[in-house]
């Protein structure tokens, strides 16, 4: 019987399914790279969710053959060295780009119409009926009235799926949807090549890229200093892609209207990062992808790779199928 590590508790369906197939299915007691090192011996497989993986467990992984990821990204395994020890990588593709598309449109939506700011103006005190006001005077004198979204333009950095989904999305609320991707050639939408030209001219910039070289700091203190004084940033992306602490000093300095990341450089982010303290920031804990329909579906996925390479198949999505052995 083949054994299965799942790196981190993913949903029981996928678990299920794993064991249906035949395959002896354990949970990690831990990410750190000493369990994982000891709990990888005489594992067939990995299912890797968000954590990094250390060299060091496929080094001295005695049977892996496979490493599953439950979702789009690979940043946090070393392809290379899963490579020298002939391991397959494969990964989920899609299966999330609804969840994070909504939570991007829901976002741009908090921002513009200042929620949290209205919200923030009850808690403190700063509308209640001894203020001696109507509701919307009171609304006005604490400036939190926001704007429609219909007719503002919305950049889409990174026109994958789930970039797709989100200019469905946002052209269904009326908004300008343009694009930047240089991997993609035709488009429904206008794909913008100059990068200046789109800080300058859009409302919101939706970054949906991985990271990579090229997009580490692609938006740092030069990009947020082109960009409107009512512009919004929004990162369900990959963090490192914007440089938090020039986007928190651009915050506080009011370059721009508004921020909201999803993902962040270090994961989960140090006690003194900039962006606890920045204005008008929206910060969630990486949770774009993983409603509980995305997280099924994402495991569902690594789940069937497994399966599919073990009895001898291809899986859909994999990132060095090329360079391994079979």
């Amino acid at each position: 019987m083949k054994k299965v590590l799942i790196s981190e508790k993913i949903d029981q369906t996928a678990s299920d399914m794993l064991t249906k197939a035949g395959f002896d299915v354990q949970v990690a007691s831990g990410v750190d790279e000493a369990t994982l090192t000891k709990e990888i011996q005489g594992a067939y497989a990995l299912i890797l969710r968000s954590s990094k993986l250390p060299n060091a467990v496929i080094d001295q992984a005695d049977q892996l053959k496979i490493i599953s990821r439950t979702g789009t990204g690979v940043d946090n395994v070393d392809i290379d060295d899963a490579t020298k020890h002939q391991v397959l990588v494969a990964r989920v593709n899609g299966a999330n780009a609804y969840s994070v598309a909504e939570y991007v449109i829901t976002q741009i939506l908090t921002l513009s119409r200042r929620i949290l700011k209205s919200n923030a103006a009850f808690q403190a005190g700063k509308i209640t009926n001894e203020q001696g006001a109507s509701l919307p005077g009171l609304a006005v004198k604490n400036d939190l009235n926001g704007h429609e979204v219909r007719g503002k333009r919305l950049a889409i950095l990174g026109l994958g799926r789930i970039g797709r989904v989100i200019k469905g999305l946002a052209q269904a609320l009326g908004m300008d949807v343009v694009a930047y991707d240089p991997y993609v050639k035709k488009a429904d939408i206008p794909m913008m090549t100059d990068l200046d030209e789109l800080y300058r001219t859009s409302d919101f910039i939706s970054v949906n890229m991985p990271l990579t070289p090229e997009t580490k700091n692609m938006i740092s203190k030069t990009q947020l200093a082109e960009m409107k004084s009512t512009a919004f940033v929004i990162n369900a992306g990959r963090g490192g892609i914007v440089n938090e602490r020039d986007l928190a000093a651009a915050l506080n300095a009011g370059e721009i209207a508004g921020a909201a990341l999803d993902v962040f450089a270090t994961e989960p982010p140090k006690a003194d990062n900039p962006m606890f303290t920045a204005k008008n920031a929206i910060l969630t804990a990486h949770i774009g992808g993983t409603t509980v329909e995305a997280m099924r579906a994402v495991a569902k996925g690594a789940a069937q790779a497994v399966i599919d390479y073990a009895n001898g198949k291809e899986p859909e999505f994999t990132v060095n199928y090329d360079k391994i052995k079979h």
